[in-house]
């Protein structure tokens, strides 16, 4: 780049080359601020040594690990070691229209389920795409940033099954703890906290089609809703600020970044924890840097944060987990759970209609990136149409949804976005031709319909005992017996479908597009059976994998860790992430993962300080409300 900059550098009289050094200033200025490393604590990778000893042991920068090591550090008496397996978010981490672009880098785990009778049966090699974030934030650095806590009944009903605290009403203040509303049009609401350190905004979009979408729900009997609810559907809050992507670690590490009691360490790959085997405790964990292999100790505990994947690869990796499934790996059993099942994501299919041009903005992207990196108000700070969401219970009118909307616009001949999208979802190569020549043609919206309650379970094993193999995830899609998530998908699409042909979006030609969906050419288009094969297909994840070190009583046979998020028998470690949700909630995850952070971490503080101390939670400095 900087070879053809001063090639041309000559054709550029005074003013124009004033105006072309502005626009570089501008570009690599912004560029610097968005990936400066003091965002964050300084890497300590070179310093760590052989023996290093430190109160607590946080293993993963994601969105629960961030929240972890923000509050211990800030209590004040405990020194934190917090261990990431990627560095520092890169620049089209920080974009928000840019989210599905990053899902393409060595900034994630690359993962794939494998081949299923059931599921991810048209995209390619048979398998769905599961990107993880392998970067500072986790998963809230590569996600859609979209910020859902989920049902009331999802969280009552843990603590119904044996996880005192659980509820919803409990678990409220650990939501306010983290939240700083921001949203001028919501300032008046007291459902969200206003001082914690996360930001919420919401915007609405410029494009025709926002306001056809939400007029074509109330065509079909659904309500528009000022702010997220059960049952209608409303512009969901963001984690953004000033049109840049709000990361878990951003923000709750780079709150504390100047702590001597923070020790953050980057692009380290945690390889097992270190337990004795008599006393069944914690001791430590086993580090990879720089092809170097490291042990650090814990004084107090080792906590995982890795995520609803590595978290249980890592467990079972050190001992814990299904017996006969380490034993036929030469694994020492030091304790038999069911480490690795009950794995549940969000399954969602995408519908693709064609719309004409008077439904989307027509704006011009050159302009717009230069617009964003001169901090002006673009289309490159938002997500477009996919911050509109809906809940809808297929069933009846209750509060308790089972199916979620959202859309995806794709302006026509956009096909840098939907080259990424295909690319993203794995889609077969005819099929990503067939989507790719309809947008060469048309202005695409597509509906995504999501499961929110599904039956199926799957799971994750080792593939061997090298902790840098990637584990087997089998998805579990579709396999539930009775055919419950199948039939209740199909329901979604068909009222996606009736949307779509209603008459604010008939008065843009909008028109449901048959993309030759693998398998699925037997059968009459817009068939029930057609839309079971589709849904078969390349229904895929909505990347909220959840459950696999499940929370539960010692009652519960299932369970790996209890309320207080211990796995059970083994002293000194803790599980604190998306895969001790014992059911997966109804709505995005990032959210509810936040809150498990600030939960866990509450628990950790209670257990280790006196009554006294306690206070610091009530009188905390950022959410004087809790």
């Amino acid at each position: 780049m900087y070879e053809q900059l001063s090639s041309c550098v000559t054709n550029i009289d005074s003013q124009a080359g004033s105006l072309f050094l502005l626009l570089i200033n501008t570009l690599f200025a912004s560029q610097c601020e968005m990936t400066d490393p003091k965002l964050y604590p300084p890497d300590r990778s070179s310093s760590l040594k052989d023996g290093d000893s430190f109160d607590f042991i946080v293993v993963g920068a994601g969105s629960a690990g961030s929240v972890v090591g923000n509050r211990l550090v800030e209590v004040g008496k405990w020194s934190v070691l917090v261990l990431e397996a990627g560095g520092i978010p890169s620049l089209t981490a920080q974009i928000p229209l840019l989210f599905f672009n990053i899902e393409l880098t060595d900034q994630t785990w690359d993962y794939y389920t494998e081949r299923s009778r059931n599921s991810c049966l048209g995209l390619r090699s048979g398998a769905c795409h599961w990107p993880r974030g392998k970067l500072l934030g986790g998963c809230s650095s590569i996600n859609a940033m979209l910020y859902i806590r989920g049902n009331k009944k999802n969280y009552d009903s843990w603590a119904e099954n044996g996880n005192e605290g659980w509820d919803y009403e409990n678990l409220l203040k650990y939501f306010k703890r983290s939240e700083r509303l921001m949203a001028t049009n919501l300032q008046h609401l007291d459902s969200y906290g206003k001082k914690g350190l996360l930001p919420l905004t919401n915007y609405k979009s410029n494009d025709p089609v926002r306001d056809i979408i939400f007029d074509s729900v109330k065509e079909i009997g659904y309500p528009i809703l000022e702010e997220e609810g059960p049952n209608g559907f409303f512009e969901c809050l963001q984690t953004v600020e000033d049109g840049v992507r709000a990361n878990a670690a951003k923000v709750f590490l780079g709150s504390v970044k100047d702590s001597k009691r923070i020790t953050l360490v980057q692009n380290t790959h945690v390889k097992r924890v270190l337990i004795n085997e008599i006393t069944k405790q914690a001791t430590g964990v086993e580090v990879e840097i720089d092809g170097k292999t490291l042990k650090v100790y814990n004084r107090k505990e080792v906590v995982l944060s890795a995520g609803a994947i590595n978290s249980p690869q890592l467990l079972m990796l050190s001992g814990i987990g299904p017996r006969e499934h380490l034993k036929g790996l030469d694994i020492d059993v030091i304790q038999d759970l069911k480490v690795g099942k009950h794995l549940q994501d969000h399954m969602m299919f995408l519908m693709f209609s064609k719309v004409n041009d008077e439904a989307f903005e027509q704006v011009d992207s050159q302009n717009e990136l230069f617009k964003y990196f001169s901090h002006q108000d673009s289309t490159f700070g938002k997500l477009g149409i996919t911050n509109i969401q809906g809940f809808i219970s297929t069933k009846n009118a209750s509060n308790f949804p089972d199916i979620q909307y959202t859309y995806l616009g794709f302006p026509k001949n956009d096909l840098s976005a939907i080259n990424t999208f295909t690319e993203v979802i794995n889609l077969d190569i005819e099929t990503a031709k067939k989507l790719k020549y309809y947008n060469s043609r048309h202005n695409i919206v597509g509906t995504v319909i999501i499961l929110l309650q599904p039956k199926s379970t799957g799971e994750v094993l080792l593939r061997n005992k090298d902790p840098l193999v990637e584990p087997i995830i089998r998805s579990g899609y579709l396999t539930d017996m009775d055919g419950y998530d199948l039939e209740t998908m199909l329901k979604g699409v068909r009222i996606a479908e009736a949307q779509i042909r209603t008459k604010s979006f008939k008065e843009v030609g909008a028109e449901v597009l048959d993309i030759n969906i693998p398998n699925c050419g037997k059968h009459e288009f817009d068939s029930d059976d057609y839309w079971r094969c589709a849904i078969r297909n390349i229904g895929t994840t909505l990347y909220h994998p959840t459950g696999t070190c499940k929370m539960g009583p010692k009652s519960d046979t299932d369970a790996v860790v209890d309320a207080k998020l211990k796995v059970h028998g083994i002293d000194k470690l803790r599980v604190i992430d998306a895969s001790i949700m014992p059911n997966i909630v109804s709505g995005n995850t990032n959210g509810p993962t936040i809150m498990i952070g600030q939960k866990g971490s509450q628990i950790i503080i209670d257990d280790y300080l006196d009554q006294c101390m306690k206070k610091y939670e009530v009188q905390d400095k950022h959410n004087g409300e809790i």
